[in-house]
């Protein structure tokens, strides 16, 4: 035995290995429907804050990580016949995005080529997606809520980072922050009602939240920062005199 003995002794059976809980489909409805229609109505405020910023408005990383995960759940790997249609409506939505991610999303990159920009951008969302195919069939992931889990933590930080990398609201708004914090708030809650065993999505799901509340804090108080109301629905792009939007890219 070796000294000191271990604080916590592993499961007998792996929680990953344990079916879904017993619940009613009403119940799953109640949360599943505020998650996809909160993720649905995030993206549709980003694509239409990114038309007025011409900046993207989802992180360019989380865009090719996220788009490579609908695109191999709806679409190439066994799907729970549940999940399937949402992420279907995710991913054709989200091939807007990538749109946006293509014409706008070199700014945050000024030191790359537009060329190099998208390679980058191609290469990441095949890499994603063989890690998608290879991890959901590794753990036999019906509803992918594994990697979509974890992909959500990363998303959340990424939104932060953005913030920061940026100095300014550019791309951004309190709506977008508020309806990805709604979705995934629902997709918390719809997981554990499915899964109340596993006490690494109770982990995960608290940071996300956690992060997503902090992300609505420090959003606000930079468009207020710059001297904005941070609900007004139109307002215009932040003065930004060193951002790297205004320069030209080497196509």
């Amino acid at each position: 035995m070796w000294f000191p003995p271990a604080l916590i002794d592993l499961p007998n059976v792996a929680p990953v290995t344990l079916p879904e809980a017993d619940r009613p489909s009403w119940l799953f409805w109640i949360l599943m429907g505020p998650c996809a229609s909160g993720w649905l109505v995030a993206y549709g405020l980003a694509i239409y804050r990114a038309k007025l910023d011409k900046r993207v408005g989802i992180p360019v990383f989380v865009v090719e990580v996220n788009l490579a995960w609908e695109f191999t759940l709806s679409l190439i790997l066994d799907q729970a016949d549940v999940q399937r249609p949402i992420n279907l409506s995710w991913f054709l939505v989200d091939c807007f995005i990538l749109r946006q991610t293509l014409a706008y999303g070199w700014k945050d990159y000024p030191g790359m080529s537009r060329r190099a920009f998208r390679w980058m951008v191609f290469g990441v969302i095949a890499w994603s997606a063989v890690f998608h195919i290879m991890t959901t069939y590794e753990l036999k992931d019906a509803t992918g809520i594994y990697t979509g889990t974890g992909l959500n933590v990363f998303l959340s930080l990424s939104f932060i980072f953005m913030l920061s990398r940026r100095g300014s609201s550019l791309g951004q708004s309190m709506y977008v922050a508020l309806a990805k914090g709604i979705g995934s708030f629902f997709a918390g809650w719809t997981v554990l009602v499915m899964y109340p065993g596993h006490h690494l999505f109770i982990f995960l799901f608290l940071t996300v939240w956690t992060i997503d509340a902090t992300y609505c804090v420090l959003l606000y108080r930079k468009v207020r920062e710059e001297g904005r109301s941070p609900w007004a629905w139109n307002r215009g792009p932040a003065e930004v005199p060193d951002d790297p939007g205004v320069l030209t890219a080497v196509r």
